[in-house]
């Protein structure tokens, strides 16, 4: 059993920080069984009533990560605009990818926006609460290895069903989590600005290399720190290559920020999350 050894070497590796650690995602865990017993009730209901239940739910489980990591793990999540704009109602988040905690953080920094997210395929199945909550929500779940037809007809209807449900789309061009700034891939995003023409919130998140796989977490959630923060609020890019200088201006100022923050030159004091 892998989980159960990976939990085993963790404790006796790194002991009480990662005892404490354990004790913290057991507790997520089993709140998230809870809320998927309660998402599998709501699935019953009205579509319009189930769209409010499950907003609900999402804040709740949001506000349980976050409290239980602050209080047990002394983790810091830190959200800075220094964009010089306020959001609009209605953007295309774009954000480098370094852990599976982006979601999740994301949504907390941002937690005035209601975020869909572009994530792999995998994430639908087998994450009580999680998976059941990015289907039910209409986030868009793609294989990245499959057809990439198949991928972008699906990016598509993402698109237009946030444009018609009003929640703003985000997608780490990446394609998957890295340490250093990989490569922006275009496609997701052109389908997107193509489908539903939006402004693009360039956001950076630094962090979540620390905590990037399972065993991670228990090694270095305590005291551990993640940085959100919003760069830039580009207009809606006209056109193919309009949308291609908008990505590679996002990716140097993304570069930028990581660069600067490693080499000890962040732009000061954070602002406490929410704000």
């Amino acid at each position: 059993m892998v989980f159960p050894s990976v939990i085993f070497r963790s404790i006796t590796n790194y002991g009480l920080a990662a005892m404490r650690n354990y004790f913290v995602v057991i507790a997520v865990i089993a709140a998230f069984i809870w809320y998927d017993i309660v998402l599998s009730a709501a699935a019953r209901s009205s579509a319009s009533s189930r769209a409010d239940l499950l907003e609900r739910l999402q804040r709740r489980a949001l506000r349980l990560i976050d409290l239980l990591f602050k209080v047990y793990c002394g983790f810091r999540l830190s959200f800075e605009n220094v964009s010089g704009a306020e959001l609009p109602p209605r953007f295309l988040l774009v954000a480098n990818h370094q852990s599976l905690l982006d979601i999740p953080m994301a949504m907390i920094a941002l937690g005035s926006r209601r975020l869909r997210f572009v994530a792999k395929k995998e994430l639908g199945t087998g994450v009580p609460f999680v998976s059941a909550l990015l289907r039910q929500q209409g986030h868009a779940l793609v294989n990245r290895k499959g057809d990439a037809k198949s991928s972008m007809r699906s990016i598509r209807r993402f698109a237009l069903r946030c444009a018609a449900e009003g929640t703003c789309p985000a997608i780490f061009p990446e394609g998957t989590r890295s340490i250093e700034l990989g490569t922006f891939h275009t496609a997701g995003v052109r389908k997107i600005l193509e489908t539903d023409r939006l402004p693009m919130a360039v956001v950076v998140i630094d962090g979540g290399w620390r905590v990037s796989k399972l065993k991670d977490v228990f090694k270095n959630l305590t005291g551990a720190e993640y940085r959100v923060k919003l760069l830039s609020v580009l207009p809606p890019p006209m056109g193919k290559k309009a949308t291609l200088e908008s990505l590679e201006l996002a990716k140097r100022l993304i570069a930028a920020d990581l660069n600067a923050f490693r080499r000890g030159e962040g732009s000061g004091a954070l602002e406490p999350a929410g704000k």
